[in-house]
């Protein structure tokens, strides 16, 4: 049976929640290979029966756990009144929250997993690329759209210019958690990281005299 690749996870009954909650759990624990049906079931409940209607296999389930964390940290970007804080301090709330989620430890975890299944699932790599963190990012490049207008930043290409304020923000602190699991990072540092990326992104783009 084919995996559902464009699942709505509003329509999933209790029982779904509850198998795609044990479902992440055990593939960020033990691996999507090592995890199996079975496992999911003992903990989650229900059956076979019950994965295959909603979720079609177990690559359906790894779909929509990836879908689920990429409708939470988008949802977390959309929520910031962007109108009502000032145009550099707005850029940094949104690059600090979306460091933040990033860098918490289920979507570290999720990005080791994915970078382990992807040669085998290259679809789930499609999924992250077409439409992960990045294409949540879509409110600050219309953002940046309305400061280039009002002339508080003077941008050509503004998803370019999303993508590289991205890119700053994300590069060293997102390599690090991936590679040394033992370090922790404090809200100071991703703050000071934010900051000096804002900044000198703002002088960047700085309108021309």
């Amino acid at each position: 049976m084919a995996y559902k690749e464009e699942l709505i996870l509003n329509d999933l009954s209790s029982r779904g929640e509850s198998i795609l909650d044990a479902a992440k759990r055990l593939f960020l624990k033990h691996g999507y290979d090592q995890t199996s049906l079975e496992m999911i079931i003992a903990e989650a409940g229900g059956s076979r029966r019950s994965i295959y209607n909603e979720f079609g296999n177990k690559q359906g389930l790894l779909t929509s756990v990836i879908q689920q964390q990429i409708v939470i940290h988008t949802a977390t970007i959309a929520s910031i009144k962007l109108s009502q804080l000032a145009p550099k301090d707005a850029l940094k709330e949104v690059c600090f929250r979306f460091l933040k989620g990033i860098l918490s430890d289920t979507l570290v975890s999720l990005f080791r997993l994915v970078l382990q299944v992807v040669p085998k699932l290259p679809e789930v790599g499609t999924l992250i690329y077409e439409k992960g963190p990045l294409k949540g990012m879509e409110p600050l490049t219309d953002y940046l759209i309305e400061l280039d207008k009002n002339g508080v930043l003077s941008i050509d290409d503004p998803l370019f210019a999303t993508q590289i304020l991205i890119e700053m923000v994300k590069g060293r602190l997102h390599f690090k958690m991936l590679l040394l699991p033992n370090d922790k990072l404090l809200d100071e540092d991703v703050y000071e990281h934010v900051d000096k990326a804002v900044d000198l992104f703002f002088k960047a783009y700085q309108p021309s005299l």
